[in-house]
């Protein structure tokens, strides 16, 4: 299938964002936005966004990547990005490059994960939300609870069945949702697809949050891949499983 790259400037509260759509030949209805982690570009760790992008496009999928607001080559300071106005920005000028779109999917990795959900339960345009290791639980922890994490990382399985009780005498609470994310998750009422790297440890609590208020989630591990997915199989594996997810529904 043909496919054409288009560089794309737009504007977004006074800043010019920079980002590229992949358009096929023939798109299919439903398209995919991806939004980075603070971390990363509209490349993606290892250029695994770019990848993704071209894989997806090659069997009609359009897609669009960019940098938030003060990222990347994107103009603007981070703190633009509060209440998701770039990524509004960015989802309209998707739909005008692509008009055979009638729906959307925002890929969202890491900490991008929570202004994903925010954006997406006031939009209807957002049919899923496909998460890779979502960064989601509310605040820091506080010195105690670091010291039962060290605790149950080298405790025996035994002790580590009494760390909630422990949390508990301490008058400690788990790490949770935050309100107003809660409140989105629980209002969006599209798909949701988790990608978890299997040998990374911090998603996989952010994960059970989300899985435990979420009836409609996919999970897909990749067994023994870091939060970057670093590896070519890994990327590979995880393109499949995108892509998989993407038109089964």
């Amino acid at each position: 299938m043909k496919l054409e790259q288009r560089a794309l400037r737009f504007q977004c509260g006074g800043n010019a964002l920079i980002g590229i759509v992949d358009v096929p030949e023939r798109a299919l209805m439903r398209g995919l936005l991806m939004l980075a982690d603070s971390g990363q570009y509209r490349t993606g760790s290892y250029r695994q966004f770019t990848l993704l992008a071209r894989l997806l496009a090659g069997r009609g999928v359009a897609v669009m990547r960019f940098d938030r607001a003060g990222a990347g080559d994107s103009e603007g300071r981070t703190g633009d990005q509060a209440g998701g106005g770039d990524i509004a920005g960015a989802m309209n000028e998707f739909f005008t490059h692509v008009p055979e779109m009638k729906e959307s999917v925002i890929l969202a990795a890491g900490d991008a994960a929570g202004a994903a959900a925010t954006y997406a339960a006031g939009d209807a345009r957002v049919a899923g939300l496909a998460l890779f290791n979502p960064a989601l639980a509310q605040a820091a922890p506080s010195a105690r609870s670091l010291a039962l994490r060290a605790l149950g990382s080298y405790a025996p399985p035994l002790l580590r069945r009494h760390l909630p009780a422990l949390r508990r005498g301490l008058g400690m609470r788990a790490p949770a949702l935050a309100p107003e994310l809660a409140s989105a998750f629980d209002r969006y009422e599209g798909q949701v697809l988790l990608v978890l790297a299997g040998g990374a440890a911090g998603s996989e609590h952010g994960a059970r949050l989300l899985e435990a208020r979420r009836t409609r989630c996919r999970r897909v591990e990749i067994p023994g891949a870091d939060g970057d997915f670093s590896r070519s199989a890994w990327r590979e594996a995880v393109a499949a499983a995108s892509a998989s997810w993407l038109t089964s529904w």
